[in-house]
């Protein structure tokens, strides 16, 4: 199965374009310093990078103007010639097609057409023969500028590349980098820098609090004056003393002008406010990327998986343009799989079963992404046979997560629990894509990972839904300052339900616990200060309750009070407190003190071992058995191309720059399997498998080689050092490497 390379395009033109650049002025540097092998290796690297990733991708003509070029430096590495005016030029001319090339693929995704004239050039060079280097620019603007007359008849002339004779380039050079700048919509930002902006803006955030403070301070004045001159005017009223009458108008005056500042400082502050929301939603859009990075592949997996199964699957999808932090994308790949797969496979029926229920034999799988109250929605939803509780009862009575006689209590909350338990499945038969209990445990632990929450839907007979509830960036936490036993805490908005003011009289007493009637759900309560240890103020006719939800369960946190709704820099918790699982984090408040961020998820199973109801505990997803593949290459592009395959089929993967960053990880993770390039910085690829082989505990750990040479030396040389298999990336697809990898691992 060939790759879709057109979710690897852009890496593979960003990667592309900045190795040209490289090459380019590493060629500068060579002619200062012929004996810099340092620059000259670094060239190398980037041209191999270029044709290594344009042999992945099936772009022959980038590959071999790249492997011509890496021909002219081999020379000078085997010190056959040195650099020379004419071989810069040649140098130059390989750049310019590359990034004809780049340019064309960028247009119209087609390759650079394959130009023997220049590869024969390079082949005269490295072999020390007689070459024309003006020759071979006239014959090269002939043959392109031809090309691009024919592509390009309605783009107007004035954007149309001309042949220039005696500059070096092919093109001319200032329409060429004009246009380029013209074309270029984007830069590139180190996320570095934007965390650094981020937290700038979270001071702004902070003085922003501070001047509300302010605004409070100034309207109390205002009501000081407005008592003291009623008493005033009362005094003068009643005595008659007129010498109160001026020190009356002085006030009325002094009233006026504290009112008109307090107004006008109250509408700076609105706008204010408002230009600091829009900032911070532009700052934090700085990071993210469209859904359809990891949406754009599914209809395809469904109709791999629904044909494995006999069964007929439709998927629709809308809402791909939906902008999602980076860091929470790359999370959230797994999560959407395993919940698609689960839905294929348990959730949609086969076709002639489908049939006898009176449905069509197509089955439906519809995902949709919105951006709803400050968090993105990500709704999966079937039209299957349901989930089938009475199903869901008999196996966790069998495994004795509960007893008979609590199997009257369970609510729907209670049952969708047991599903994203680690080893549950309704399945009695293990298969290739279920029955192992594995897939919605990870889910829940991805999702609680980037601080989202999943709820689950499901109607018997007429499908299940589930609800990926997501923050939209993991810079920040939107939520609501509480306070409870004289301390204050943040929880997380997208968890709150809702907050309600609950008179004392509407409690309800519910299995022997304290609860109230919300909508058409009795909520059960829960003190917060009883769980903290701390101790609560005296509650009066009213209490403040946090309606919270995970996993479709609700329940209600009783609070001392609630402060205000606040979005904020959120900070990983200190190395001491890391252990404390009812926290996920800290944020700082308007005075600069530490606030805990309460985690939710953890926060309902406190509250129900308080309840004494204690289900089995079992293994968690951090435990699961996931086989981790080390994949070392120094093209990013390619990195990313063999880490998504692999995750695709359930890997964990892991990833270094080069052989010495690949030897550090492995001596920090257990690895399965090790992928590996073998041209690469620092260390190459051969002598980092030798090392590896050199450690008695490393002897049978299974090493993959993906590399674009092709000669029978190097690949027995490889597989001599240790490599177990090898696979030239001009003959690598999907199922070569998973194949590969699922019988090594």
């Amino acid at each position: 199965m060939a790759i879709n390379r057109e979710a690897f395009i852009g890496n593979y033109l960003e990667e592309t374009g900045e190795n040209i650049q490289r090459v380019e002025n590493g060629i500068v540097k060579l002619k200062k310093d012929p004996e810099n092998e340092e620059e000259l290796n670094s060239i190398l690297r980037a041209l191999h990078t270029i044709k290594g990733s344009s042999r992945m991708l099936k772009f022959p003509g980038m590959e071999k103007t790249a492997h011509g070029m890496e021909n002219l430096f081999k020379g000078i590495k085997e010190k056959r010639y040195s650099i020379s005016g004419n071989f810069i030029q040649m140098v130059f001319l390989g750049c310019d097609l590359l990034k004809t090339g780049t340019k064309s693929i960028k247009r119209t995704t087609e390759d650079l057409p394959e130009i023997p004239e220049y590869q024969n050039s390079c082949e005269k060079v490295y072999s020390n023969e007689p070459y024309e280097v003006e020759e071979l620019r006239r014959t090269l603007g002939r043959l392109l500028s031809g090309e691009e007359k024919v592509e390009r008849e309605d783009v107007p002339q004035a954007e149309q590349e001309v042949e220039s004779q005696g500059t070096g380039k092919i093109f001319d050079s200032r329409a060429e980098e004009t246009g380029e700048i013209a074309e270029y919509e984007t830069i590139r930002v180190k996320l570095s820098n934007i965390d650094r902006i981020i937290k700038t803006m979270n001071q702004v955030v902070i003085k922003q609090f501070q001047f509300k403070q302010i605004q409070e301070t100034l309207s109390q004045l205002d009501f000081r004056f407005h008592d003291q001159l009623n008493s005033l005017r009362k005094s003068v009223t009643i005595t008659g003393k007129s010498e109160l009458i001026p020190v009356y108008r002085d006030f009325l005056e002094t009233q006026k002008e504290v009112q008109g500042i307090r107004k006008n400082f109250s509408d700076q502050i609105t706008v204010l406010e408002r230009n600091i929301y829009e900032l911070q939603e532009q700052i934090m859009r700085l990071t993210m990327l469209p859904l359809e990075l990891i949406l754009g592949s599914m209809p395809r997996m469904v109709e791999d998986i629904s044909s494995l199964l006999g069964k007929e699957v439709a998927c629709t999808i809308t809402g791909m343009d939906v902008l999602m932090d980076k860091a929470i994308l790359e999370k959230l790949n797994d999560p959407i799989i395993h919940v698609v797969r689960n839905a294929i496979d348990h959730g949609i029926e086969p076709p002639e079963e489908r049939e006898k229920r009176g449905k069509s034999r197509m089955g439906n799988i519809t995902i949709s992404c919105s951006s709803e109250g400050g968090n993105i929605i990500i709704r999966i939803q079937d039209d299957g046979r349901g989930i089938d509780y009475e199903k869901v009862k008999r196996q966790a009575l069998e495994r004795n997560l509960i007893s008979k006689e609590d199997l009257s209590e369970l609510t729907e909350s209670d049952i969708y629990s047991f599903l994203f338990m680690s080893g549950f499945s309704t399945k009695s038969q293990i298969t290739d894509l279920s029955g192992r209990g594995v897939g919605l445990d990870i889910v829940r632990h991805n999702i609680q990972k980037v601080k989202g929450k999943i709820t689950i839907k499901s109607i018997k007979d007429l499908g299940t839904e589930f609800i990926l509830a997501l923050p939209l960036s993991l810079a920040t936490v939107g939520g609501f300052f509480i306070r409870s036993g004289g301390e204050k805490f943040l929880i997380p908005s997208n968890f709150v339900h809702k907050i309600v003011r609950l008179p004392v009289k509407d409690k309800l007493t519910y299995y022997n616990k304290e609860a109230f009637r919300l909508e058409d759900k009795i909520i059960p309560l829960y003190s917060l200060s009883a769980l903290m240890g701390t101790a609560g103020k005296s509650r009066g006719e009213h209490i403040y309750v946090v309606v919270v939800e995970s996993v479709g369960e609700f329940i209600g946190i009783v609070v001392d009070s609630v402060l205000q709704h606040a979005n904020l820099i959120y900070k990983p918790l200190p190395r001491n407190m890391q252990k404390l699982k009812l926290l996920q984090g800290i944020v700082f408040d308007e005075t600069y003190s530490i606030i805990n961020i309460l985690f939710i998820p953890e926060l309902i199973n406190a509250f129900k071992r308080m309840k004494n109801i204690d289900l089995l505990r079992t293994k968690g997803a951090d435990q699961i058995s996931r086989k981790t593949v080390l994949v070392v290459d120094d093209s990013l592009n390619t990195r990313e191309i063999e880490k998504s395959i692999l995750e695709l089929e359930d890997f964990k993967v892991l990833t270094a720059v080069d052989g010495i960053d690949g030897l550090s990880q492995l001596k920090d993770a257990r690895i399965d399997l090790l992928i590996t390039d073998i041209d690469m910085p620092r260390m190459d690829g051969i002598t980092m498998i030798e090392n590896i082989r050199k450690e008695n505990r490393y002897k049978e750990l299974p090493i993959i080689v993906i590399s674009s040479y092709t000669e029978d030396n190097l690949r027995k040389k490889a597989l001599n050092a240790g490599a177990n298999a090898y696979i030239i990336k001009s003959e690598f697809d999907r199922n070569s490497l998973i194949n590969i990898a699922k019988k090594l691992a």
